[in-house]
């Protein structure tokens, strides 16, 4: 009796507990299907939240160059750590480490920068003061407005953001060397090659500032002999020469920019107009504005031409004797004297 009747008990209890664990479960499925759609919403609301911030943040970039050069300028260098000792880390696959990759451009420019002779011995033969005051070198930009500069003549350009900044880099070091202001260094390449340092011309001037190898062999000796016309860093120096002779003799910057174009006239078919023009614009860069990279060079578009001149340092035989030996003291003593020439007949 006591068995029978204690059954009845047990079963329910029994049937109790199953019936409570099946609701648990019940609601425990019902939980987590509450917290996955929470969860879903969630990760679509921050989804949508990082692509509306990347999108403001990419428009930011685009609209303001200089917040742009100061992500690059902060960013690059780390990046730049970081693949170098990844690259370094890395094992190859016979137990030794991988060889560094190839040197990119830029190391290349700067190493063929250290066998290319400075253009301070030559540029001293013909003083600053004899340049334009608008013409010479001016307050020089930091690594941000650099980049902004580089930045800049890449999309008008069409060219690679690496090339123009190391010829940003080049063409800033040749200031300083030369006397010039970089800015109109960068105006020149810019009208005369569009950043192209193997272009040559139908009268032979070669490379970014399209340099006479004919006419100037005396200065590209210093520099190592007529191929280094189409050299980016020897072509600079020794067009910023030509330039500075050009203006010393001009008496200011127009009259020089018509000296180096090679006008005989008193116009230079608006080619000193396109230079200045471009380098406004640079200036403008420089100090953060905004500039579009589709603006016209100049209302007057007059294509350039070189005629053959004859050389600076040609004279006596002599002197050609000299120009060989002695590059330097050949190219200095030809500038002096033709200074010289030109302050006789004025007088």
């Amino acid at each position: 009796m006591k068995k029978s009747g204690l059954s009845p008990w047990l079963l329910a209890a029994v049937r109790a507990l199953g019936a409570r664990g099946a609701a648990t479960v019940a609601m425990a499925r019902r939980d987590w299907r509450r917290l996955a759609w929470h969860g879903g919403r969630v990760g679509l609301y921050t989804s949508s939240a990082v692509g509306l911030v990347a999108v403001v943040g990419t428009l930011a970039l685009w609209a303001r160059p200089t917040w742009r050069a100061d992500l690059a300028s902060q960013v690059g260098p780390l990046l730049e750590a970081a693949t170098g000792s990844a690259n370094a880390a890395a094992p190859g696959a016979n137990g030794g480490a991988l060889a560094q990759q190839s040197p990119s451009d830029a190391s290349m420019m700067a190493q063929a920068a250290q066998h290319v002779p400075s253009a301070a011995v030559l540029a001293a033969y013909i003083p600053n003061q004899r340049v334009a005051a608008d013409a010479r070198a001016t307050k020089t930009l930091d690594s941000r407005e650099q980049i902004a500069v580089a930045d800049y003549l890449a999309r008008r350009y069409r060219v690679a953001g690496d090339v123009t900044g190391n010829l940003v880099r080049a063409a800033y070091s040749t200031g300083k060397e030369v006397g010039l202001d970089p800015l109109l260094l960068l105006a020149v390449m810019a009208i005369e090659s569009g950043f192209n340092p193997y272009a040559e011309s139908t009268v032979g001037a070669q490379g970014l500032m399209q340099v006479m190898s004919k006419v100037h062999r005396d200065k590209l000796e210093y520099f190592g002999g007529p191929e280094a016309a189409l050299h980016p860093i020897a072509n600079i120096k020794v067009g910023a020469l030509i330039l500075k002779e050009c203006i010393a003799r001009g008496g200011s910057l127009a009259g020089g920019l018509r000296r180096y174009v090679g006008s005989t006239s008193a116009g230079d078919g608006g080619y000193g107009a396109k230079v200045l023009a471009e380098r406004d614009r640079l200036r403008s860069v420089a100090m953060g504005h905004k500039v579009s990279p589709n603006a016209p060079q100049a209302p007057v578009i007059v294509s350039a031409v070189k005629p053959v001149a004859k050389p600076v340092s040609a004279g006596k035989s002599g002197e050609a004797a000299d120009a060989v030996a002695t590059p330097a003291a050949s190219v200095g003593k030809a500038a002096a004297k033709s200074l010289e020439a030109d302050d006789s007949t004025a007088a």
